[in-house]
């Protein structure tokens, strides 16, 4: 049986770009290796949900990993909180992204879902200002975090909460915050909680001194958050008992850590892995590499790709692409008992700056594997691929065939995992 290493590089579809000659950065980039990989291996094209629809990062990853979205998805807000280790309890969470509003007729319109990308010190200055909040008279209790460049998430504590409400987050610019309305009865005080918060983080962000600083700078003040993703705690088959594998991640997000932890992945976050486009990403393959000595499944999250395509620039995509690609030189010549996956959870097309529902390239390598007649890994290329096209539900299929662990179909499962080959330490002895 063969050991796995799965690098799903996060936005990593793309269209093609005008400052590129029209290409993709994938087409655009120099990847010898993915190419070399791509040549000899299987290839095809992934629609990590489903056809035509624009998965999330969460519920790409979920679904890649085998886990059906409409039924067992826990929501946003949940997976962003474990990614940085808080126990949620008996509380509610949401994503939050700090973002830039103007009052317009009362109304606050949303004029960069981002407030610019901010980051670093100006965005710990002000969640400093958010940071702890009694709502509804103290009934409820909210604790605001800040994670990585405009995210953060917020977590609501008190009696009598649900997460079932509605986002404030429009989701596009030009549009007004929405007032969150509970979806069932029992979500009403939360939704109450949440307009209090949306309502105070203005008051208290609007005119803090790191945002008329940036203002006079011409940068776009980071003025209010908007929750999205409600969700309670997560209750997930881990990914062991589900298909067999001891797993590992390896990631700096707080989101990848999050899902990998849902899922009973133990997480390594190596020095120098940022999660943005300046990531050393030979850290991340060569901590992968020794955790395959232990482990029999490890995935690597590359959060750059994604980052270049929020920014709108194909060009430092296309340098992270290349990045990357030279990390995986020293895989190129794999061990025969490694089965290696490159993918994305979704695309994100640079010009847009947007996640859409177009496929993504997926690649299965390693030796002794049959090949197809791609010469190149990218969008265009793995459309001849001998795989097709793919949803996130194949994929661990195609892994426990393709790593020789597959249990043929009709044969009775000794053990809780339905599809792989148990362990003979798995299997209790007959005894005469």
């Amino acid at each position: 049986m063969r050991k796995v290493l799965m690098l799903i590089l996060d936005g990593l579809g793309d269209r093609p770009c005008r400052g590129l000659g029209w290409l993709t950065p994938l087409q655009a980039a120099e990847i010898p290796s993915l190419d070399l990989m791509a040549s000899k291996g299987l290839t095809g094209l992934l629609h990590p949900v489903d056809v035509g629809v624009p998965p999330g990062s969460d519920t790409g990853h979920l679904s890649i990993f085998g886990y059906d979205v409409v039924r067992e998805y826990p929501g946003r807000g949940v997976l962003e909180a474990l990614g940085e280790g808080v126990d949620l309890g008996q509380g509610v969470a949401f994503r939050a992204n700090f973002a830039t509003v103007k009052q317009v007729n009362g109304k606050l319109v949303v004029i960069d879902r981002r407030a610019g990308r901010i980051s670093g010190e100006d965005a710990e200055e002000l969640a400093k200002e958010i940071e702890e909040m009694d709502l509804l008279n103290g009934e409820v209790k909210a604790e605001f975090r800040h994670t990585l460049e405009h995210r953060g998430f917020l977590v609501l504590r008190g009696e009598g909460l649900h997460p079932e409400v509605t986002d404030a987050d429009p989701h596009e610019v030009g549009y007004p915050v929405i007032e969150p309305q509970p979806l069932v009865s029992r979500a009403e005080k939360t939704a109450k909680a949440l307009s209090e918060f949306l309502r105070e983080a203005y008051m208290r962000l609007k005119d803090h001194e790191v945002n008329r600083r940036r203002e006079s700078e011409g940068k776009p003040p980071a003025n209010i958050v908007l929750p999205r993703g409600g969700s309670s705690k997560v209750s997930l088959e881990s990914f062991q008992d589900r298909w067999g594998f001891r797993p590992a991640a390896v990631a700096a997000g707080p989101l990848y850590k999050g899902v990998a932890r849902a899922l009973g992945f133990d997480v390594y976050h190596p020095p120098g892995a940022t999660g943005l486009p300046d990531s050393d990403f030979d850290a991340k393959v060569s901590k992968a590499i020794d955790l395959l000595e232990e482990y029999d499944f490890v995935f690597v999250h590359v959060k750059g790709t994604d980052t270049a395509s929020h920014k709108r620039d194909p060009e430092l995509k296309k340098r992270v692409i290349e990045r990357v690609d030279l990390a995986l030189e020293r895989l190129v010549d794999p061990p025969e008992d490694l089965l290696i996956v490159v993918t994305g959870d979704h695309s994100t097309p640079s010009e847009l700056g947007k996640h859409t529902g177009d496929p993504v390239p997926i690649l299965f390598y390693g030796k002794g594997l049959r090949r197809d007649d791609v010469p190149n890994f990218d969008e265009m290329s793995v459309i001849l691929g001998a795989l097709g096209h793919l949803k996130g539900r194949d994929v661990m299929p195609l892994v426990l065939n393709l790593s020789d662990r597959a249990l043929e179909y009709g044969l009775r499962p000794t053990s809780k995992a339905l599809r792989y080959v148990p362990k003979a330490s798995d299997l209790k002895p007959f005894r005469v």
